[in-house]
């Protein structure tokens, strides 16, 4: 076996645990095994060939994972409306689906699924319902109110399993599931999208995902409600945040007004000057550096009133 062969089954082996590890951690479970004669070069190809082959990723600079295989991976199922192809509804869903749920769930561990990008020859709304029923989180987008999208969020709901819904920014929540709390994201805005990803980021942390607690009704009862407060509780908490925020902006833009009033009125104003003053002011450095010129400006004005 080659070295670099060997650093990339260690290195598979000690990322195995799932968890998040940096370049001194693998280098260090190396030294662990007796891995040691091996150059830099051997040792960043071995991570490259093992990042292309979809074996681990890179989490961040110098930090790296096992890439999980979708059998291995907690399932995260989104309902929302899709369109025709071509559809303006079915464009938001790829650019939702793309620039928000696909990091979201890569982020944290989840594989993303969407129930027309499948290609299962079973009943779609059999499917629909497997999906609803298995899943380990679901997000929902409620734009656009689809009937559909709301039986789904309903039987999800039902389940008592974690659900959070999205919505487009600036649209309602119809009056008859006005209880519920929605996440707003804007397409057309990219700090919107990074602010909502994160938002979701940490909200699918606070859940919990123990499949464990099945063995135990009340645990798992415990455990559903649990997640469905967080699930409620989390956007609200967001909607104070942003409503401190938009107040501190206008406090803050109040005081300048305020403070600009009060140099405005504190601030003598300059009294205006007329014409004549203006033209003094201007001519008499002249004249003063140059006495002769007097003699010249008096015969240019005693030659302009002879012409009047």
């Amino acid at each position: 076996m080659t070295m670099s062969s060997t650093i990339q089954e260690v290195v598979l082996e000690f990322l195995s645990d799932k968890q998040e590890h940096s370049v001194q951690d693998i280098k260090h479970y190396l030294r662990e095994q007796d891995v040691r004669d091996y150059t830099e070069g051997q040792f960043a190809g071995s991570l490259n060939t093992l990042m292309r082959n979809g074996s681990i990723k890179k989490v961040d600079r110098g930090i790296y994972s096992i890439k999980l295989r979708s059998e291995d991976m907690k399932k995260c199922f989104v309902v929302s409306p899709i369109g025709d192809e071509g559809s303006e509804i079915r464009k938001r869903a790829d650019q939702m689906f793309k620039y928000i749920i696909a990091p979201v769930c890569e982020e944290t561990g989840f594989e993303p699924i969407r129930v027309d990008k499948l290609n299962q020859p079973d009943s779609i709304t059999q499917t629909i319902i497997d999906y609803l029923l298995q899943s380990e989180l679901v997000i929902a987008d409620i734009t656009g109110h689809n009937p559909n999208a709301f039986y789904e969020m309903g039987y999800r709901a039902s389940t008592g399993k974690p659900i959070i819904h999205l919505k487009c920014k600036n649209e309602g929540i119809p009056f008859d599931i006005a209880g519920i709390r929605a996440f707003d994201y804007d397409l057309s805005d990219l700090d919107s999208v990074e602010e909502i990803k994160s938002r979701l980021i940490k909200t699918i942390g606070a859940l919990s995902f123990d499949t464990k607690s099945d063995q135990n009704n009340e645990d798992d009862s415990d455990t559903k409600e649990m997640n469905g407060d967080i699930s409620q509780l989390i956007p609200i908490l967001y909607e104070i945040q942003d409503d401190i925020s938009q107040l501190k902006k206008e406090i803050h833009n109040k005081d300048t007004e305020t403070i600009q009033a009060v140099i405005k009125a504190a601030t003598p104003s300059a009294p205006i000057e007329d014409s004549n003053t203006a033209i003094m002011k201007a001519v008499l450095p002249e004249l003063l550096r140059n006495p002769n010129s007097m003699k010249t400006l008096i015969e240019l004005s005693e030659l302009g009133n002879k012409k009047k």
